[in-house]
């Protein structure tokens, strides 16, 4: 209620009294009354009831008399009808006012806003836009009597933000962040303080209006400080919801942009912005997007299906990005921002949360394709097969038109793959290089051989297609058959994949040279033997001898070969060199029987170690008698 509606009320009793003073003096010294029957004759006439025990009887006296009755009519009728307005204006500011309180004390996870000026109410536009509650908290007690208060959407306290009391007012304790825009860096400056004293772990967004202040803030305690020379209210407005600001990389196609802003804008959330992340260019492209309600959605998406060109070119961009593309989006809390994660998740949508460009590349390799050349889509597909399967391997890649440019083979030990040129794009040739597989067993050999080596079957190859669309369906069916282990894969990351579905490993044994049961239980379980390798001490030089143990018979041929004197000789002159210690790479079907050899050899008593590092072989070779 305004005090001016006080002071009248005041002043009205004022002349009232004045007016009683009046009455009672004039009936002391002009109706000759005492004192009683002065204030009785004086109340009586004012209030015009006038019973008639006393009456004026000179011409002074009756003149008294009128200016009294008239002067009390129009007073007290005035007094009333003020007091009873003055009454009504407090019970209802009273009511009204206990209504705002409770609105207000009943607001949480808000935004406190210190200062409505011309940033202040930029801010406070793109907090509604977005249906983020604000509390307003302003000096300048007109401006919020006059404006503020005129909208019942607007929740605004008139105030000095710097004080304690008015800041608990506004719900600090309660609200998500505290964004000061005041035009006085020294009052932003205490506002900051007072803040971070009053809830240490609130966000809080300072404006700066001199740059040499910017520093101060930050001092001070705020998390970010935007300087209105550079930035307007948007730019502050992003800066204050960056706790609750998440960067979502996505992998769909145009089909599924519905169903991805739908899920967004269900928790509450708005879609800001898309990156589409082209691989040709080191900084994404983007587009503001700012879509908070279902109806701005359905609108963008009638006008793809009204304008079909419109609607090619995003099929276009979409194809030229393999569908990869990131979106900021801001929500009410945390919690909202994580259900929106766990939904596009679920639906497949999702490759990454707040990924720099590296990262979404690396995620894009890991679960999907990412067009590296534009002229020449091309991915490398690492697999995990027997040399029986080339065929079947082969005739998928074929098929969809695309080419098998190479092979890589991991060699243990060795840093760099082993790369081989192919060049397949015809069944035919294809059928040529399995045939001369069969007619010549030195080169089948020689491929089981490296196919072992590698991983026992890990290679990659870089195959390149006519489109994207057909690279998919590749990797599509490669990976229903099982032989896919991933595309676009790491040096790193193709290591651990031989480490989890490698069967190649590498024993370090000891025995002397005439026991071959090493060699045997390898064979019983299904293994190979691929080479030997003994160990020079003194000099640290490895001796390899190359084998291809894979029966019983190469076995024997193996006991054969030992019998001979000039091969006992060296063989035996390297086991005694070696101290008998020597290790096999070998080969097995599966990681079941890599565990079954490791453990028969355990029993017999000749197992030192499994896939050692040479440091700790060396160490373990010299540590032994001569």
């Amino acid at each position: 209620m305004p005090s001016m509606s006080y002071s009248i009320l005041i002043y009205a009793f004022i002349a009232l009294i004045s007016l009683i003073t009046y009455g009672i003096i004039g009936s002391l010294y002009i109706m000759h009354l005492d004192l009683v029957n002065s204030v009785y004759y004086t109340v009586i006439t004012i209030a015009t009831v006038g019973y008639g025990d006393i009456s004026p009887v000179t011409t002074t006296q009756k003149l008294f008399t009128v200016t009294l009755v008239l002067g009390g009519v129009g007073l007290v009728a005035y007094v009333f009808t003020l007091t009873i307005s003055v009454v009504t204006m407090a019970v209802e500011e009273i009511t009204s006012g206990s209504r705002y309180k409770k609105k207000m004390a009943a607001t949480k996870n808000h935004f406190v806003l210190c200062g409505y000026g011309r940033v202040g109410k930029a801010v406070f536009r793109e907090l509604k836009k977005r249906n983020q509650v604000g509390i307003i908290v302003e000096k300048n007690r007109k401006l919020v009597e006059k404006e503020l208060w005129d909208d019942p959407d607007v929740l605004a306290i008139p105030g000095d933000a710097t004080d304690e009391r008015t800041l608990k007012d506004a719900g600090i304790e309660r609200a998500r962040g505290v964004i000061i825009t005041t035009g006085d860096d020294v009052d932003n400056l205490f506002i900051t303080l007072t803040a971070r004293e009053l809830h240490p772990n609130i966000w809080i967004v300072a404006r700066a209006s001199k740059r040499e202040d910017i520093k101060r803030l930050y001092r001070s305690g705020a998390d970010r400080v935007i300087s209105p020379e550079t930035s307007g209210g948007e730019d502050i407005y992003f800066a204050a919801i960056e706790p609750t600001i998440m960067k979502i990389t996505m992998m769909h196609d145009v089909s599924n942009i519905k169903k991805e802003a739908e899920i967004i804008l269900k928790y509450g959330c708005t879609l800001e912005n898309i990156e589409y992340h082209l691989p040709e260019f080191r900084e994404p492209l983007g587009r503001k997007i700012g879509i908070t309600k279902i109806d701005e959605l359905n609108r963008f998406m009638g006008s793809l299906e009204r304008d079909s060109s419109r609607k090619k070119a995003l099929e276009r961009i979409y194809e030229s990005v393999s569908g990869i593309h990131s979106h900021w989006i801001s929500g009410p809390d945390k919690a909202s921002l994580n259900k929106v994660a766990e939904e596009l998740k679920k639906e497949g949508f999702l490759l990454g949360i707040d990924l720099n460009e590296d990262e979404i590349k690396e995620a894009a390799r890991k679960y999907g394709r990412i067009v590296e050349v534009v002229i020449k889509p091309e991915i490398k597909i690492t697999e995990n097969h027997a040399v029986g399967d080339i065929k079947e391997e082969s005739e998928i890649i074929l098929k969809h038109g695309c080419i098998l440019e190479d092979i890589e083979y991991y060699l243990p030990r060795f840093h760099e793959p082993l790369r081989r040129k192919v060049g397949l794009s015809k069944v035919e040739d294809m059928n040529k290089f399995l045939e001369s597989l069969k007619h010549d067993s030195a080169k089948m050999e020689s491929l089981e051989r490296l196919y072992a080596l590698s991983g026992g079957g890990i290679h990659s190859h870089r195959i390149t297609g006519p489109d994207t669309k057909s690279l998919a369906n590749v990797e599509k069916e490669l990976k229903d058959k099982g032989y896919l282990l991933g595309v676009n894969l790491s040096k790193e990351e193709i290591k651990t994949k031989i480490k989890e579905y490698g069967r190649v490993i590498e024993l370090l044994l000891k025995h002397d040279v005439s026991n071959l049961n090493d060699k045997r239980v390898i064979i019983r379980y299904g293994g190979r033997v691929l080479d030997s390798k003994h160990y020079l001490p003194g000099v640290r030089q490895i001796v390899t001898r190359r084998l291809y143990i894979n029966s019983e018979e190469d076995v024997v041929n193996c006991e054969n070969e030992l019998k001979k004197p000039d091969a006992k000789r060296s063989v035996e002159a390297l086991y005694k060199i070696s101290r008998q210690i020597h290790s096999h790479t070998v080969a097995a079907p599966d990681v079941k029987a890599i565990k079954k050899i490791e453990n028969a050899l355990d029993k017999e008593g000749i197992l030192l170690g499994v896939n050692l590092p040479e440091k700790e072989i060396w160490k373990i070779v010299e540590g032994e008698n001569p």
